[in-house]
Order: C-alpha cells, then structure tokens, then sequence
C-alpha cells in the first residue's frame, strides 16, 4: 500500500534566501521534490494468509491491532536535511508533525550538489536516538545503550538521495523505506493446562543504522524483549487457562516485539519461558536461520506440549528448537534437551 505527501520547493522572500547563504546572487532554484513512504509488508493479507483459519481469527485480529501502529503508510512527523556535498555541513533542515500522507513547502536551494536524507516518525519513538545530525555521515540511529530493550513502539522511515540543483534539474523523487521490522510469535498452548504464564526475547537485532549509507551494525546487537499481545477471547486464557475447556477448544497465546534487522547469513535466536504450576519453567530457544529483513513481519507459529515445550511449525523454513527444563521436584535436576 502506498501513499504520496508532496513538499513543493517555490520562490520565496529575500529573507529566506539569507538564511541559506550569504551570497544572494546564487539565491537558488525552484524545486519539486515527491515523497512517498513505500510500505514491503501489507499487514492485513500477510495474517489473512499465515493465520488463515478460524480458530486463528482472534490471534489475528489481535496481531493487527497491535502492529498496526507501526506498519502504518501515514508520516506523523518527518526530518528532512540537505547537505552540502562538499562540505558535508548541513544546508537546510525541515521539521514538522503533519499527520498527513501530502504536505507541501516553499524554499530555495543553491545551485550546488546534495545529499539528502530523510527520516519520518521519530518523534514519538521512545528507544530509538538520532545522532550526529550535523553531517550526513555521521547521521545515525542508535538503540539504548544497554542489552535488553524494550520492543520500538513506531515503524520508522528513512530515504537518501544525492541532488544535484542545476538549470535543468527541477524535480526529484524520495522513497522512505522503513527501517523497523517486527516478530511475532504464536503459540496454540491447548495441550499444555498447566501453564500459569510465558515471556519471551529475541536475540541478533542490529544496534545502529547509518542512514547515509542505509546499512545496519552488528558490531553489537541487542536482545529485543517481546511483549506479550492481548487476544480478545474467553477461550485465551493466559495468563491462566480453564481449568476445564471443550475438546474443540484451542488456545493460543502471542508475542511480539519490533526492533532492527538481522544480520543476513546469520541465525536469529527467540528465547521462550514458559511458567507452569509447582514453580516449574519450561525454555525453549528457537534458532531461525532466514534474515530479518527492514519492513517486515516475522510470524512464526509453533505447538506446545504438556511440558511447556513449543514445536514450530514453520512448513519447511528452517527453524530449530532446544528445550531446557527447570522442574527441581523430588530430587530432579535440570535437564538439558
């Protein structure tokens, strides 16, 4: 799905040419530049077609509303700097909240070369800081400065694009991609009645984003927190089941959480607890080998047994599964499986 805000560069006052150079002879030119926020993940087909049946439908409802607010197409707010391309200092800087998929905007750039970079639904993101705004090159996002991090709460968008503001050259073109991905985990947890609570954390998410060259870090990564979603059902009853339910029943619980990308060719860890009765725990880690990609949702669907241990169910995608016990009772000790 796609939506298109416009900003329209036009003629200005004397005044505002000043504040951009001191030359006035080289005031600048009329420009038109397009952006369009282009969204990888429709949300709503993607859970039509992985949680397709109709036990399902309140997981998917639920997911929807939750990842909603992130794979959105709508620019709350948007950052929009020109940098000079030879001195790398920053020329022109545009901020502003529109709520709107088209605004427009009246300015001048200089005849000289640019690089331009975009961001868009920054500013009511609790995690992610911006850095080093002063020069493209060192233009950043980072995560907290600590291992565990809670799930991003909005899908953020970036563009680059190098201009060159010339006689001829009056229109330009800016797609924002977005650079958050999400996970969600769900689980059909019917065999499993003694089950009181689960918690779960993704582990490989990148801890920066160079916004000029658009490439991730992963000199460190950090471990995403998933939290837990709400399914609107008498029958999903975590963190406590019925203690008696029709055969047909089914019970699901879910997890999800939003961060960076993954690294490619490198496999990606969900660590999974489940909490049963007696102060048992039961931890299943799920190695998944396919990248996760900027833009996009993750949804990996699994079974659990009586045990609390999960068996995914992933038609082929190649997911794997270590479980660990934590039931000291009677003398036992902790098994590793």
């Amino acid at each position: 799905m796609k939506r298109l805000f416009v900003i329209v560069f036009l003629p200005v006052l004397f005044a505002a040419c000043h504040l951009i150079s001191d030359d006035l002879s080289v005031c600048g030119e009329d420009l038109v530049i397009d952006y369009q926020l282009q969204l990888h993940t429709e949300l709503s087909l993607q859970l039509q077609t992985e949680l397709m049946t109709e036990m399902e439908a309140p997981v998917r409802k639920a997911l929807e509303k939750w990842l909603s607010p992130i794979f959105t197409d709508k620019a709350k707010d948007i950052d929009l700097r020109f940098f000079s391309a030879n001195l790398d200092d920053i020329r022109h800087q545009i901020e502003e909240v529109i709520n709107d998929n088209r605004t427009s905007y009246t300015i001048k750039l200089p005849k000289e070369n640019y690089m331009h970079l975009a961001l868009a639904n920054m500013e009511d993101n609790r995690q992610v800081r911006l850095s080093g705004g002063r020069h493209s090159q060192t233009m950043e996002l980072l995560m907290p400065d600590k291992q565990e991090v809670e799930a991003l709460n909005t899908g953020i968008f970036s563009a680059r694009l190098p201009m060159e503001v010339n006689d001829t050259t009056k229109h330009f073109d800016v797609h924002l991609y977005m650079v958050t991905a999400a996970v969600a985990l769900v689980i059909d947890t019917t065999a499993c009645d003694s089950l009181v609570s689960v918690s779960a954390k993704m582990d490989g998410s990148a801890y920066r984003f160079a916004v000029r060259d658009s490439a991730f870090d992963f000199a460190q990564t950090r471990t995403m927190l998933m939290e837990q979603v709400p399914i609107d059902t008498d029958e999903n009853l975590i963190p406590q089941h019925r203690a008696a339910k029709a055969d047909s029943t089914h019970t699901y619980a879910c997890l999800s959480t939003v961060g960076f990308a993954t690294q490619d060719d490198m496999p990606w860890t969900i660590t999974f607890t489940a909490k049963l009765t007696h102060n048992r725990r039961t931890t299943t880690t799920l190695t998944i080998e396919d990248a996760l990609k900027a833009g996009t949702l993750r949804i990996i669907r699994a079974t659990m047994n009586g045990k609390g241990e999960l068996e995914p169910n992933e038609d082929g995608r190649e997911v794997g599964a270590s479980v660990e016990l934590d039931w000291k009772e009677g003398g036992e000790h902790d098994i590793e499986m």
